[in-house]
C-alpha cells in the first residue's frame, strides 16, 4: 500500500452546497524553484495552470443543474535524462444537479467526464470518467457537515475517496473554515477590511496517458500525486473579484511513470492495493511552492 491524496475537481466547484457563495469563474498559476532529480544534479522547474468555470442554471426551487469544464495543465521534466519539458493537461466537463431536500439536507451529485494525457494523440487510452456526490446537513446558519463520496477510473485503475467534512463562520464573520476531508482543508481570519489571511491544504493527484514516449515498447501513463500546504493573504479587489498570494510546501510529491499494463486491484483514500509496479523514471526532490489564485465569486444571500 502506497499513500497519496487525489485532486477531484468535483469538490471545489459544488461549494454552494456548503457555503452562501460559488466560484464561477476560477484561475491559478503555481511554479516551484528548479527540483533536482534524485541523486543527480539534473533539475526541472514545474508550472501549473488551472481554469475552472462553473454555470447553475435553476430549475425549480429545490434543483439546480450544475454545468462547467475545467483545465489543468503542468509543465516539466519527468526524467533527468530528457532535455525537454513534457505538458501534461486534463480536460473535463461538469455535469450534475443540486437538490434541496428539506430546510437542512441538500445533496450535489456530478459527473466528471475527462481527457487526460500529453495530447500529442487523441485516442481511448486518453479518457477517464469521475462521480462524485456530496451530501450536506445544515446544523447551524453558520455550520454545515458534509458527507461525500469520489471515484474516477484512472489510468492505474479505479481510485475512491469517503469525504467527510463541515463549512463554519463565526459569528462576527471574521473567522472561516471549510474542510472536507481527507483531500482538502482551507481556514481563514479577517485581519482588515477585503484582506485575510489563511492556511490552505490540498492532496493533488491525478493520472495522464502518455501517447509519446520512451519509457515502454507499450504505451505508458504518469501518476501525479502532490499535498501541498499553503499559506496565503486573499484580497478582496471588487464586490466579486478576488485574488489570492499563496507561499507553500510539495510534500511526497512526485510524478511516476509506468507501463499502462501496469496497474493496481485498486485505490481506497490513501491505501493503494496491489500495488507492485514499476517505476518507470526517477523522482525529483519536494519543496516550495509560489501560486497565484484569481476569483470571481457570485453570493447568493
Amino acid at each position: 500500500m502506497k499513500y497519496t491524496y487525489c485532486f477531484f475537481l468535483g469538490l471545489f466547484f459544488v461549494s454552494a452546497s456548503a457555503q452562501n457563495y460559488i466560484d464561477i469563474l476560477e484561475f491559478s498559476y503555481a511554479k516551484t524553484p528548479q527540483n533536482n532529480f534524485n541523486n543527480s544534479t539534473e533539475s526541472t522547474d514545474i508550472q501549473t495552470y488551472d481554469f475552472q468555470f462553473t454555470f447553475p442554471i435553476v430549475l425549480n426551487k429545490t434543483s439546480t443543474l450544475i454545468t462547467g469544464i475545467f483545465v489543468n495543465k503542468d509543465l516539466l521534466k519527468l526524467d533527468k535524462n530528457t532535455a525537454d519539458k513534457r505538458s501534461l493537461t486534463k480536460l473535463g466537463l461538469k455535469l450534475g444537479v443540486n437538490h434541496v431536500y428539506s430546510n437542512k439536507w441538500s445533496g450535489t451529485y456530478m459527473l466528471l467526464p475527462s481527457i487526460a494525457s500529453d495530447f500529442e494523440e487523441i485516442s481511448s487510452d486518453n479518457y477517464q470518467i469521475g462521480l462524485f456526490s456530496l451530501l450536506t446537513y445544515k446544523k447551524k446558519e453558520n455550520l454545515k457537515y458534509k458527507f461525500g463520496f469520489y471515484a474516477n477510473t484512472e489510468k492505474y485503475g479505479l481510485f475512491m475517496v469517503p469525504i467527510i467534512g463541515l463549512y463554519y463562520k463565526s459569528t462576527n464573520d471574521k473567522f472561516e473554515a471549510n474542510l472536507s476531508l481527507p483531500v482538502q482543508f482551507d481556514v481563514n481570519y479577517e485581519l482588515f477590511p477585503k484582506i485575510k489571511t489563511g492556511l490552505n491544504f490540498d492532496g493533488l493527484g491525478s493520472s495522464y496517458n502518455l501517447n509519446k514516449q520512451t519509457y515502454s515498447p507499450n504505451n505508458a501513463y504518469v501518476a501525479k500525486s502532490s499535498n501541498e500546504l499553503f499559506s496565503y493573504l486573499q484580497f478582496q479587489l471588487g464586490k466579486s473579484l478576488i485574488a489570492k498570494t499563496k507561499l507553500g510546501y510539495a510534500i511526497s510529491r512526485s510524478y511516476k511513470a509506468y507501463d499502462s499494463n501496469d496497474k493496481i486491484d485498486f485505490g481506497l483514500s490513501s491505501f493503494y492495493f496491489g500495488d507492485d509496479r514499476t517505476q518507470l523514471n526517477q523522482n525529483f526532490e519536494e519543496g516550495p511552492i509560489f501560486k497565484i489564485e484569481l476569483l470571481y465569486r457570485l453570493h447568493f444571500n
